[in-house]
């Protein structure tokens, strides 16, 4: 009969084993920072794993949807791209560039008139944005 002391062992190296894999498993803003730092060594297959893990980890995570959208306009898969970005703007819609990069992405797709109108978004939360940062310097 096993004792008590190895009864106490087992139990906490089974709590052990289910404790410790949550606490390596990364967030979904580190899952996109990775993200980033994929595409600026231009492994554009790792980012786009990344991303998809950042969405993966939080489906509300705003940055996940807007990195793979990149990802998906370098690839020229622009129809993914423009859902991406729209879904990124659904969970935010002052996102700056998000904003910019749906622009760019209908222009690819020669939906012109969808691009000028998220130009004009973009222009307008970028100057109220920079407004507000100046503001928030000149307080300091």
């Amino acid at each position: 009969m096993p004792s008590i002391r190895t009864f106490f062992t087992l139990c906490l190296l089974s709590v052990l084993v289910l404790i410790l894999p949550q606490c390596s498993d990364k967030n979904s803003d580190e899952y996109y920072r990775e993200g980033l730092s994929y595409v600026e060594s231009q492994d554009y297959e790792s980012a786009e794993r990344a991303f998809q893990n950042a969405i993966d980890k939080n489906p509300k995570n705003p940055n996940g949807y807007y990195g793979l959208g990149g990802i998906h306009n370098y690839q020229k898969k622009y129809e993914l791209a423009e859902k991406d970005f729209l879904t990124a703007l659904r969970i935010d819609p002052t996102f700056v560039d998000a904003h910019y990069s749906l622009g760019y992405t209908y222009e690819q797709m020669g939906q012109t008139k969808k691009a000028d109108r998220e130009y004009a978004i973009y222009r307008r939360l970028k100057k109220k944005m920079d407004q507000y940062m100046k503001e928030e310097a000149a307080t300091r």
